[in-house]
């Protein structure tokens, strides 16, 4: 019989996740990814029931209160199936990484290595761009300094994107093909996507119910209240298009994490996208004028695809009204996540494509400014609103105008404390620790909406 003190120590985790403090934000991703990843029906691998991966060590979210930190992390590295790396300049010149490396080496010979790319250019030579640590660049051998270089598997995020990257490492880890993973994983996405078209189909279907309904009753109803149904139809039939058309994977890039909104008063509101339970846009009449809200700024950044077009097409001519074609004002004067200095961004030209006039506004926000305006467009701005601005916006849609307004709660929530993050200068209304001072939401607040953490 085997006996049990020789038996080989079970390990607690799946993978140790090590990467610079610098790239924490990009940690707390791929940690997410993986530990939310479920392995497609099919693929024979020892996973948990639910299908999950297992448990991924990642400091920030699995270290103890503890008084001897390497201690706990020495622990841990040994408890690890595996290694998972995120490799950047950052992590290429971290002490902490390196040693993680080699004693994770140390401790499993056998065990596989994954190197994540996320900034830089591997083996390169040139401390400023290249993002293997010095162990991924070199054998593991205590006894031979000298040892030959190996390439170990790099995947890059900047072109696998998120479900890539998760099947290739799911695929790693589990000692499975990537192919047949792969392949199972794209036909569980289409099979996700026509639930999702039938769901959509679905709520038409009872839309167009309701309104024939609303119609039935409307005539019996007095003029004034038959004029005011028949606009709430015609509201909801161009939501209904808007929401037929696109999709938040058709609005922003594989890669890209979205936020998530709550309303005040969501019966004000109509939920344009959603994932899952979270609202990802949401529109509303106010006044009279009319504001629509989505949970990431990068669907302003550029849109990547004729429906992502067409989406902000249809937003704008909704924002508009009946007047038509108007001058649309970007603000540019709160440190906005908007490339109002690239000469490649695409939004500008395809407003003024589809007849709009744009101003880019890098001045405060006030009468004058959204005088001439018909809708006013804000990315996902990190700098403080005067009390003062929120109302001239506030008074601008109550008066008629349409606004526009692109942001990204958790973002702001997670980084905007960062040294090289912070606005400079125009931090004085902000708490990080307090979602509702993040400049967006006090700028939303008059309309009853927010953006969240999630």
């Amino acid at each position: 019989m085997t006996d049990p003190e020789r038996m080989a120590e079970p390990k607690q985790f799946r993978s140790f996740i090590s990467y610079s403090q610098k790239d924490k934000v990009w940690g707390k991703r791929i940690h997410t990814w993986l530990e939310t990843y479920r392995v497609p029906v099919g693929v024979i691998a020892g996973i948990e029931p639910n299908r999950r991966l297992g448990r991924f060590f990642r400091d920030e979210e699995e270290m103890p209160a503890a008084d001897n930190i390497a201690t706990v992390v020495s622990r841990a590295i040994k408890s690890a199936e595996s290694q998972i790396v995120i490799c950047s300049p950052n992590s290429a010149k971290s002490k902490w990484v390196e040693a993680e490396i080699r004693h994770f080496r140390e401790s499993t010979p056998d065990g596989k290595v994954f190197a994540v790319i996320i900034d830089g250019t591997p083996n390169s030579g040139d401390p400023d761009t290249e993002c293997f640590p010095a162990p991924l660049r070199a054998d593991f051998d205590p006894d031979d300094p000298d040892a030959m270089p190996i390439e170990p598997m790099g995947l890059d995020v900047r072109i696998d994107g998120k479900d890539r990257i998760c099947a290739r490492l799911a695929a790693g880890l589990l000692n499975v093909d990537f192919d047949e993973l792969w392949q199972r994983d794209r036909r569980r996405a289409e099979q996700r996507q026509r639930r999702t078209i039938l769901g959509l189909a679905t709520i038409s279907l009872v839309f167009a119910m309701l309104a024939s309904a609303a119609v039935w009753f409307g005539l019996a109803a007095q003029r004034q209240s038959a004029e005011a149904d028949a606009a709430r139809r015609h509201l909801q039939r161009e939501y209904l298009s808007m929401l037929g058309e696109t999709a938040v994977v058709e609005v922003l890039s594989s890669s890209a994490d979205p936020g998530a909104l709550e309303m005040d008063e969501p019966q004000s509101w109509i939920v344009l996208m959603h994932r899952d339970d979270l609202v990802f846009a949401a529109a509303r009449e106010y006044g009279d004028g009319r504001v629509l809200v989505v949970a990431h700024d990068e669907v302003l950044n550029g849109p990547a695809s004729a429906r992502a077009d067409g989406f902000l097409r249809r937003t704008l001519a909704w924002l508009t009204g009946p007047r038509g074609a108007s001058t649309v004002v970007v603000a540019a004067s709160h440190c906005e996540w908007l490339p109002h200095d690239a000469p490649d961004w695409r939004l500008p030209g395809l407003m003024r494509e589809w007849g709009h006039e744009v101003v880019v506004a890098d001045t405060a926000l006030n009468d004058a400014t959204l005088a001439h305006a018909g809708v006013l467009i804000v990315g996902n701005a990190w700098g403080d609103f005067s009390a003062d601005e929120i109302a001239a916006v506030e008074r601008f849609a109550r008066r008629g105008g349409g606004v526009l307004a692109a942001g990204l709660g958790w973002s702001w929530a997670q980084d905007s404390a960062e040294e090289d993050m912070i606005c400079q200068g125009m931090n004085a209304e902000q708490d990080v620790n307090d979602l509702a001072t993040y400049p967006m939401n006090r700028l939303a607040q008059p309309f009853g909406i927010r953006w969240t953490a999630d």
